[in-house]
This record gives C-alpha cells, sequence and structure tokens, in this order.
C-alpha cells in the first residue's frame, strides 16, 4: 500500500465519511490530510436510493419524479412567443450513455485541451472558469452553415468528421437535458435572426439549428434595447438566474446578422456524505499575493478514487450526476504549467485511476467570470478562421446579397458555487455573426441618425466647407 501525500500544510484535519465506520474515525480524531491509493477499480459505485448531504443553498434541485422524463425546452414568456420563428425539434427518446461514441468523447476532450489553457490564461491571481461545451455547440452551429477552408478549419478545432457529426451531438444533447430530486442538467441553444437579413438565411441551415441543436430562433432587432432585454431573460430563465448577460444594443453593434447562444446550467448534490458543515475550519491559503484565511470542508470517503501525475496528484468524487476532480500541482508547479500541456485534460480524463480512502479539505467557493473567446483564443487561430478570407455560405440562400459573413464577438460568462451541499455551475456563451459586405437592392437606402453623426459641408466647386460631428441634438 502506498501513501501519497497532497497536501504541504501539515494542519491537522477532521474528517466526514459515508458510514459508521469513517465517521466514528471523523469524530474521534484529527487526521493528516492525506490520500491512500489501493486497488484499481474503474467501476462507479452505484447511487444510492437517497442522499443526506446538504443541499446547495440550502435548496434542492425541483422536486419532480426521478422517473419521470426528461425535463421540457425552456418555456418561452409572452414576448418571446411573440417573436419566436422556429421551435426545438423532438429530442431524441431513450438516450444511453453507450451512445455515444469513443471517437466522440475523444473530440470533446481535445477541444477541451486546445482551448482551456488559453480561456484561463491572465491574471494570475484571479479565479478562472469556463465550460468548453458551451463554447462548442455554437461552434458546432457555425461548421453547419460553412464551407471550404472554413469548414474544414471548424471540423479539425471540434475534431468533427462523416463519423463524428451531428447524429452524435443530438444524442448528447438529449443526454445533457434532465432533472431530478438530486440533480439537474440543462443545456439550450437559441438563433436570434435579424429582422433586417432574416429572409436571406437558408432554411436549410435553420433547419439544421432546429435538428440537429434543438435550437429556439427568434426574430430580433438588435439595435432595439426590447431584443437585448428578451436575450437577457431568456438566458436568466436558462441559468435558473444564474446568469445575466446584460446584453445591451452596444453589445452588438449597429449592423448584426445573427447571434447564437448556448447556456448550460448543471446542478447536483454528492452521491455520498462526503462534507459536513460541523467539520468545517477557518485555515490558511496560500495565494499567490499572499496567505489569506478561509473556510475549509474537510471530509473524506471510503469509495474515492486517485491518480497521481508527475507534477501532480488528483483525487475525484463522485456526484449524483457526474463527479468533480481536484488536481494539486506538485510545490513550486502552477496550475498554468500544467494546462501548458496540450494533452493535460485527455490524459486525466483516460488516466487509470485507483480506488482509494480519501480525507480532503477544500475551501468552500463561489465566483462569477466573463471571457472575451475571440481574445483568449487567438493564439491557435480562432480569430483568423472566423474573421478572414471566412465562408459562412451554408447559412446563406443561394440568391442572398450578403457576400461576406464575419464573427465579431465569442463571449463566455459563467457560475460556480462549490459548497458542502454539492456543486452549482452555469455558462452562457454567445457568438455574433455580422455582415461585412451587405449591399441593399438599387432601390432601398436605410439610414437612421439615432446616435453621434458626422456630416460635411461643400460649395460648388467641391469645396469642403464644413465637417462637423453631432453628439447631441438638444444642446446650443
Amino acid at each position: 500500500m502506498k501513501k501519497t501525500v497532497i497536501s504541504g500544510r501539515d494542519a491537522k484535519q477532521k474528517v466526514s465519511h459515508r458510514g459508521a465506520r469513517f465517521l466514528a474515525l471523523a469524530l474521534g480524531m484529527l487526521i493528516l490530510f492525506s490520500v491512500t491509493a489501493c486497488s484499481t477499480n474503474g467501476e462507479k459505485p452505484p447511487t444510492p436510493s437517497e442522499s443526506v448531504s446538504p443541499d446547495i443553498d440550502n435548496e434542492r434541485p425541483d422536486e419532480t419524479d426521478k422517473n419521470a422524463p426528461d425535463a421540457p425546452d425552456i418555456d418561452q414568456d409572452e414576448a418571446l412567443k411573440k417573436i419566436i420563428l422556429a421551435a426545438p425539434g423532438t429530442k431524441l427518446d431513450n438516450v444511453k450513455y453507450d451512445d455515444i461514441s469513443a471517437s466522440f468523447r475523444d473530440a470533446l476532450w481535445r477541444f477541451a485541451d486546445k482551448t482551456s489553457r488559453l480561456a484561463l490564461g491572465g491574471d494570475t491571481n484571479t479565479n478562472a472558469l469556463y465550460s468548453p461545451i458551451s463554447l462548442y455547440y455554437p461552434l458546432a452551429m457555425l461548421e453547419a452553415g460553412s464551407k471550404g477552408a472554413t469548414r474544414d478549419g471548424l471540423r479539425d478545432l471540434l475534431g468533427l468528421s462523416e463519423q463524428v457529426g451531428s447524429e452524435q451531438l443530438r444524442k448528447l444533447y438529449g443526454l445533457m437535458t434532465k432533472e431530478d430530486k438530486e440533480s439537474i442538467e440543462q443545456i439550450a441553444n437559441s438563433a436570434w435572426l435579424s429582422s433586417v437579413y432574416r429572409d436571406q438565411l437558408s432554411q436549410d441551415w435553420l433547419d439544421k439549428l432546429s435538428n440537429d441543436f434543438y435550437a429556439s430562433a427568434f426574430a430580433a432587432d438588435f439595435n432595439d434595447p426590447a431584443t437585448s432585454e428578451q436575450m437577457n431573460k431568456w438566458v436568466k430563465k436558462a441559468t435558473r438566474d444564474k446568469i445575466d448577460p446584460e446584453f445591451t444594443p452596444d453589445f452588438f453593434g449597429p449592423d448584426v446578422l445573427l447571434a447564437l447562444i448556448n447556456t448550460i446550467y448543471y446542478k447536483s448534490i454528492w452521491r455520498g456524505s462526503y462534507f459536513e458543515e460541523q467539520f468545517n475550519t477557518e485555515d490558511t491559503f496560500h495565494a499567490p499575493a499572499g496567505d489569506i484565511k478561509v473556510t475549509f470542508m474537510n471530509g473524506g470517503s471510503s469509495d474515492a478514487k486517485h491518480l497521481e501525475g508527475d507534477r501532480w496528484h488528483a483525487a475525484q468524487l463522485d456526484l449524483v450526476n457526474g463527479s468533480i476532480r481536484f488536481i494539486l500541482p506538485d510545490a513550486g508547479i502552477t496550475p498554468e504549467m500544467l494546462l501548458k500541456d496540450e494533452t493535460f485534460l485527455q490524459d486525466l480524463q483516460n488516466g487509470k485511476w485507483r480506488q482509494c480512502d480519501l480525507a480532503i479539505a477544500a475551501p468552500k467557493f463561489s465566483y462569477r467570470t466573463d471571457i472575451d473567446l475571440l481574445e483568449a483564443l487567438e493564439p491557435i487561430g480562432v480569430r483568423e478562421l472566423l474573421q478572414e478570407d471566412v465562408d459562412f455560405s451554408g447559412m446563406l440562400k443561394d440568391d442572398s446579397t450578403l457576400l461576406e459573413l464575419a464573427v465579431s464577438k465569442i463571449d463566455q460568462k459563467t457560475f460556480i458555487a462549490f459548497e458542502e451541499g454539492g456543486v452549482e455551475a452555469a455558462a452562457a456563451t454567445v457568438v455574433v455573426v455580422v455582415p461585412t459586405s451587405a449591399p441593399m437592392p438599387d432601390d432601398i437606402v436605410r439610414i437612421t441618425l439615432d446616435r453621434p453623426f458626422l456630416y460635411v459641408i461643400e460649395d460648388d466647386a467641391g469645396a469642403p466647407l464644413f465637417v462637423g460631428i453631432v453628439r447631441n441634438p438638444k444642446a446650443s
């Protein structure tokens, strides 16, 4: 039996454990924070009929029948019902986890490796959070409307192929939409189509959004604050009020073709009674800017999992829906150093995890982030792929007057709360597509001077007499 110490702190800590033996140990003594690795076991422990873990924010997920069908799509309020153009298609029924191919899972993790190290970069003194899958879906929607080199580039980035494509995304969507009294997982997609340009869009592509991505389609006027407010309400409802994107017309700009939005909401209690509030302690956390006092949750389990790398140790605790893995870099190693390994997340996913007795101390945390993903992912060519010589002609009708399109924004907002009762997290990703060349029919000219504008006065000789700017028409 090999003992692996995964913390440099020598503080003694109390341990909570599912079952009388471990709980008695926790009540009787303080133990060092350590992991004892034992026999290899790749199977997931069975789900108990009822968990006694406290609930996140003292509130259980909705008390629905565990045997009920998957949760319905997001109900639209009356305002959205007036502008909805298409409802999501019918989701696949009776999808099983084994229906997701190994090659598709590998593609998702390769994408996570490519993007996470960049999305989580930046200020090393602040918390960071990124959802790879929340970006994956809208990029896949773009891929469905792309052609030529743009399509090839997006398929390479996403790991899509003739064998790994829309059918796998449809199955995954079905698995990510479920709700019972112990866990909630909800994914949602929407497409907001400019009222000015929507008649130029290909019906085949719009059908793919509905049938392959289960996206609701809405008519939008991006210059109207009412549209921004409707989009805000849709995101807030889809994320159970955890994400408020605070969209405004200025966020989108004056000339937008469409916006694609993906949301993820996740909430799950622990599979076992890993943490109990009575064992919490105030202790030191060694932050980059200096030591701080924080609340640690002290707990444990006899059926956790452990994996050891060259420069890190990891422990896994199971949730009713999924699991969470904690990776502790060795002394002198930072998380950023680990993420520089282009296969780090894949190696973590595919490693030979060993079942173990675990004693763990983890700080409670809750925070929000906002990431400009177009900028963050520029080093791997995402901006060039989506803004230079882009071919999104698959989105357009054959006779469309929109000659060129490009992505102007990819923004992702996230939220997470990690507490005694479990984990709650949400993400919202918006991808904004604009026309880069949009000639109007000869007999129509549209201009609205509803914001600061420039003017020029010239004489018969063509001399520029005056050049002015109007910022406030009422000012004298």
